[in-house]
């Protein structure tokens, strides 16, 4: 589905509305003085409910007029580890040219459990919200439903809409420590490398920054010059590499998943070569980000045969 087919089905949603707490209570006022000008025939009190009722078209016509506009994306993170908040965003705009959109709330009502807030949207641009995302499991996980609300412009009527934003979202294992036997997840033989890169030595050429290089390696100079991070490879000395092994028969296999999330993450922040070895598929020793979404994805998607 394209985003102008998505904000077409965005703006064929249905808007609800409920009374907040202070909306009941304006309620019950304009209940009384109802029944007190009809019972009285007291001109003061047709005069005090024709305010109420016309405050309450205002609110119920600049409130439509408000979420009716607004339009929404996600921006999920560039990772999402299980049981960790990770920062993402939701981009709101508008899709009118007039005033600007008010007291916008968002929520997942499926899985993230993100929440948001955003004061003011300018009719002419986007804001860009900060919002955690969390996850309860590991591999594809699937985001759905989310709800746009406002109590603008009075706080009396809650209006919302709960928008289809379907996405799927790769959640890798939750990261654990774990030492060399811990949970079976451990380190293997080590693998000599007499040309690593990242070293002090022959330069071996530039390539742009990816997640999981080490910020060491970023070379400004260069990243000034191209407007993007850059990273320096160069020859070093000979180092170690090591391979994680994961028992995929053990009844805990989600903590040896875990584990092993955790040792490959933090052996590739210190520039090292890890590989992984999980049931039949093997994975050489090397570094870099490409190479640690590849780690992760295995060890996120791993589905143990029956």
């Amino acid at each position: 589905m394209t985003w102008r087919e998505r904000w077409a089905l965005q703006s064929r949603q249905r808007v609800r509305v409920r009374p907040t707490r202070e909306g009941w209570w304006f309620l019950l006022l304009v209940v009384g003085v109802t029944l007190g000008a009809f019972n009285t025939g007291n001109n003061l009190l047709y005069l005090c409910l024709s305010a109420l009722l016309s405050l309450l078209v205002i609110q119920n016509v600049l409130a439509e007029w408000n979420l009716r506009a607004a339009r929404l994306r996600r921006r999920l993170p560039g990772e999402l580890f299980s049981f960790e908040q990770a920062e993402g965003a939701y981009v709101l705009w508008s899709l009118r040219p007039g005033p600007a959109l008010v007291g916008i709330q968002v929520e997942e009502l499926d899985e993230g459990g993100a929440q948001a807030e955003v004061s003011v949207v300018p009719p002419t641009g986007e804001v860009e919200v900060p919002a955690a995302f969390t996850f309860g499991g590991r591999g594809w996980q699937r985001l759905g439903r989310v709800r746009i609300s406002s109590t603008w412009p009075f706080g009396l009527f809650l209006r919302y809409r709960e928008i289809d934003l379907d996405e799927a979202a790769l959640v890798y294992p939750a990261r654990r420590p774990g030492g060399a036997r811990a949970g079976g997840a451990e380190r293997g033989a080590e693998e000599e490398t007499p040309r690593r890169r990242g070293g002090a030595g022959e330069l071996l050429g530039a390539r742009p920054y990816v997640e999981g290089d080490p910020i060491r390696s970023v070379h400004w100079p260069t990243s000034a010059r191209v407007g993007r991070p850059m990273v320096v490879e160069r020859a070093g000395e000979e180092a170690r590499s090591w391979v994680v092994r994961v028992d995929v028969q053990s009844p805990q296999v989600e903590d040896e998943l875990a584990r092993a999330c955790g040792q490959i993450v933090t052996a590739l922040s210190r520039g090292e070569r890890i590989g992984l070895e999980l049931g039949d598929e093997r994975l050489s020793p090397q570094h870099g980000g490409v190479h640690r979404r590849r780690l992760l994805t295995a060890l996120a998607l791993f589905e143990r045969g029956l």
